[in-house]
C-alpha cells in the first residue's frame, strides 16, 4: 500500500515537473513574440514619422517657392 502511495507521489511530481517545463517553454516563446511585435511597431512608427517629416517638409518648400 505504501509503494503504491509513493509511486502515485512519484507520478504528480512527474507530471507537474512537465506542466512548469511547458509553462516555461511558452512563456518564452510568448516573451520573444512580443518583443519581435514591439520592433515591428516600433519600425512601422519611425516610417510613419519619416513620410510625415517628408511630406511636411516639401510642404513647406513649395509655399516658399510660391512665394
Amino acid at each position: 500500500m505504501i509503494e503504491g502511495l509513493s509511486m502515485a507521489v512519484f507520478n504528480e511530481k512527474m507530471l507537474l515537473r512537465g506542466k512548469a517545463e511547458e509553462d516555461l517553454y511558452f512563456a518564452e516563446l510568448d516573451r520573444k513574440l512580443i518583443e519581435a511585435l514591439h520592433e515591428k511597431q516600433a519600425k512601422e512608427r519611425e516610417q510613419e514619422e519619416g513620410a510625415r517629416s517628408l511630406g511636411s517638409s516639401s510642404f513647406s518648400d513649395n509655399s516658399d517657392a510660391q512665394k
